[in-house]
């Protein structure tokens, strides 16, 4: 990783892709100060100003863990010595998506409850906001629109949202930001209606996945509506360009995912669609691992990077 960053000077150019996620595990709690360096100046080598934390822990699975209070002080002194700006994700329960496939509203209920607790007692005790690099939270769940086709559970959401983002932005002065995807699965709601209704109630930034990752180039048509009706009302959105391709499983039942890095051809596909998108900000999923991993395929994309 030292190598990686010794590699891409600071003098790399100017580019429209400046924000990255991060998508942290438990794993990464064995980094040492150095080797956390050494993959933020990776990312700030490679032209990235800003760092979309995803999460700052995760609970409700069957290893729950939390960054240390100082680890994500070396994250933020690293980023402010670098010049970069921090979005920090939430603390993220994983009953996210089995509490969805639970027909029972009121258990939904609860547990967004108990989501929404959690996340606010985090932001008002992490000090965070106190940091130069600050640049607002990030909410770390994935809004679809499958999940909230009936009429009490769009409710339900935006109630939800708005207990959230409500506080957060009294504590900060700005919109938190949240992710959207379009999904496949069959529904009467389309997503597009669903954030017409959000948008009427909740002060929300949304994050477009394109899908790329997944479903193709093709998936830039079924975000199409949404887009259009983001464009119509004004409302600021950013768009998530996915920089890694899916692979076949071993089980199909939507537990396991297996990717690698994307190929620079399609990447630049991509961002000639990001670039007309008038987007807020373009961002990208995500440099570690797709773009400084030690795999031959990020290294082909880093080496071509920008596309």
């Amino acid at each position: 990783m030292a190598a990686v960053a010794a590699g891409l000077s600071a003098c790399a150019p100017p580019w429209s892709v400046q924000s990255t996620f991060w998508q942290l595990w438990s794993s990464h709690l064995s980094l040492s100060p150095q080797a956390w360096r050494e993959r933020i100046a990776a990312m700030h080598g490679l032209g990235f100003r800003e760092i979309i934390i995803q999460w700052v822990g995760t609970s409700g699975g069957s290893q729950p863990w939390q960054l240390p209070a100082s680890t994500l002080a070396l994250i933020f002194d690293e980023a402010e010595r670098l010049g970069m700006g921090l979005q920090l994700g939430l603390p993220y329960d994983e009953r996210w998506w089995r509490q969805l496939d639970d027909p029972d509203d009121a258990a939904l209920a609860a547990f967004l409850r108990a989501a929404q607790s959690q996340a606010l007692a985090y932001a008002q005790a992490s000090g965070a906001t106190g940091r130069a690099a600050f640049r607002g939270w990030y909410i770390p769940y994935e809004i679809e629109q499958h999940s909230w086709a009936a009429p009490g559970r769009q409710s339900l959401l935006a109630q939800w949202l708005r207990a959230l983002s409500d506080p957060l932005a009294q504590q900060t002065g700005r919109a938190s930001a949240i992710s959207t995807y379009h999904s496949k699965l069959p529904g009467a709601l389309s997503l597009a209606d669903l954030w017409s209704g959000l948008l009427d109630a909740v002060r929300l930034r949304p994050m477009l996945q394109d899908g790329v990752g997944v479903s193709g180039m093709a998936a830039y048509e079924a975000l199409a509506p949404l887009h259009r009706m983001l464009l119509a009302r004004r409302a600021p959105f950013d768009l998530v360009v996915e920089l890694f391709e899916e692979l076949p499983s071993e089980r199909q039942d939507g537990t396991t995912f297996n990717a690698r890095s994307a190929d620079a051809a399609r990447v630049r596909r991509q961002l000639l669609i990001a670039r007309r998108y008038r987007a807020q900000s373009v961002i990208a999923f995500a440099a570690d691992p797709w773009l400084i991993g030690p795999t031959p395929e990020a290294e082909r994309l880093r080496r071509e990077w920008p596309p």
